[in-house]
Order: C-alpha cells, then sequence, then structure tokens
C-alpha cells in the first residue's frame, strides 16, 4: 500500500501545517503536484481512500484531497536542454527525445488548507 505511506506523509505535513489554523475544521487539503511525479500514475480513487485512512483521527480527518497537477522542470539528455512539460510522457520540446526531472523542485507541495467557516 505505498498510497497509504504517502498520504500519511501528506497528513504529517497537514499536521505541521494545520497549526496555524486554530481549532478551524479543514474541508479541503491541496496538493501542487509536479507533472513528473510518480503521485499522479496512481489511482485517484486509491489516493482518496488512502487519504481518508490516514487522517482518521487527525486535523485532516473529513476533508477532502484535491490534487492540482502543475507543469515540471526537466532536462534532456539527448540536446541538453532545459525544458517544461506538462504530462509524464511528454517528451523535450527541442528534439522530442525523452526527458528526466530536475530535482531542484519538490514534486509534491502543499498548497492550501481550506478551512470551514
Amino acid at each position: 500500500m505505498h498510497e497509504l505511506h504517502l498520504m500519511m506523509e501528506v497528513v504529517k505535513a497537514v499536521a505541521t501545517k494545520s497549526a496555524e489554523t486554530g481549532d478551524a475544521k479543514l474541508s479541503a487539503v491541496r496538493l501542487k503536484v509536479s507533472a513528473l511525479s510518480h503521485l499522479l500514475t496512481h489511482d485517484g480513487v486509491a489516493l482518496q481512500a488512502a487519504f481518508v485512512m490516514a487522517a482518521r483521527g487527525t486535523k485532516a480527518e473529513g476533508a477532502s484531497l484535491e490534487i492540482i497537477p502543475v507543469p515540471g522542470e526537466a532536462w534532456c539528455p539527448l540536446c541538453h536542454r532545459d525544458c517544461t512539460v506538462t504530462r509524464a510522457e511528454e517528451g523535450c520540446s527541442a528534439c522530442g527525445g525523452s526527458v528526466m526531472a530536475k530535482s531542484v523542485e519538490p514534486e509534491v507541495v502543499l498548497h492550501e488548507l481550506v478551512v470551514r467557516e
């Protein structure tokens, strides 16, 4: 259950960040995920179910998980250029070759916690 481990890490980050929200209940947890992240290769339903399990008994319990795909920074080993891709299977915009993710940015970022009013 790799998804559960991933979502447990997300819930840990939510716990740290949610200290700023006081006692407010969360309605949504929004993640920005790089187009090159393996997280996007997981089934969305399985990720949602894993999030629900990981969130039990935490401040994230009852919140929905929203994943916002964002372009990823990549490098092409064939033409030695940097490029931006919007899908993991996308090739280099200059030569069409396979690209590698650049490690300068995190794959997953806790973007926003939405609180209920």
